[in-house]
């Protein structure tokens, strides 16, 4: 298993994303539920938000991400993707 940190930047338009935030926080409990996301949230100015992946691979967390209805709702104006290799830590 691999472990992915993803940062994404919210589009311009808040309302819209307001709209489309139920289902995204759905989508997301699911994956939490399954121990495919580990941890996420926004950040306090909201303008985006970091999330901990935990997936076979690059392609899986692809598929992740492409079915969240952030990304389905064109919301998501950036994303950077880092694969990180975690060493110590209380969640480890």
């Amino acid at each position: 298993m691999a472990r992915f940190v993803v940062e994404l930047v919210y589009g311009e338009d808040e309302e819209h994303r307001l709209q489309v935030r139920p289902a995204h926080r759905e989508y997301s409990r699911g994956l939490a539920d399954r121990g495919v996301l580990l941890v996420g949230g926004p950040f306090e100015d909201q303008r985006g938000a970091l999330l901990v992946y935990e997936v076979a691979d690059a392609d899986e967390l692809q598929e992740v991400l492409d079915a969240d209805p952030y990304t389905e709702a064109g919301v998501i104006a950036g994303t950077t993707i880092r694969e990180w290799q975690t060493v110590t830590g209380a969640w480890l």
